[in-house]
């Protein structure tokens, strides 16, 4: 897949990720009641996600990026906290986002590292 459509999905599924967090908790079977920290295991999961479909994207891994997502993880935060769905901000949730992000930093590096280095020829 090329990197603008991994842009695409990106940008998708970070407005799919806004809508998700502002939407009303009208199930007992909603993601985030499924166990106990089942949000804060949410988050990890999406944002590592996001890290590794921004890569994929072409972004490099920076600083930069990695502040990037976690202004969209405050961006989410505020959202909630300004929704009128009884939804609140937390930072924990923001915790769970930096550990997203610094396990996948930390995964695709490890990863990338151990990758035979392509000759040109």
């Amino acid at each position: 897949m090329t990197p603008r459509r991994w842009r695409t999905l990106l940008a998708v599924l970070m407005v799919a990720g806004v809508l998700l967090a502002v939407r009303p908790l009208t199930s007992a079977l909603a993601p985030e009641t499924l166990f106990p920290q089942s949000d804060k295991v949410s988050h990890v999961l999406f944002f590592a996600l996001l890290w590794v479909m921004a890569r994929r994207a072409g972004l490099a891994a920076t600083w930069v990026l990695a502040l990037a997502l976690l202004g969209y993880g405050v961006l989410i935060e505020v959202a909630q906290a300004l929704a009128p769905t009884h939804r609140s901000a937390s930072l924990y949730d923001l915790a769970a986002d930096v550990v997203g992000v610094a396990l996948a930093w930390w995964v695709t590096r490890r990863w990338s590292s151990r990758q035979p280095e392509k000759h040109r020829g």
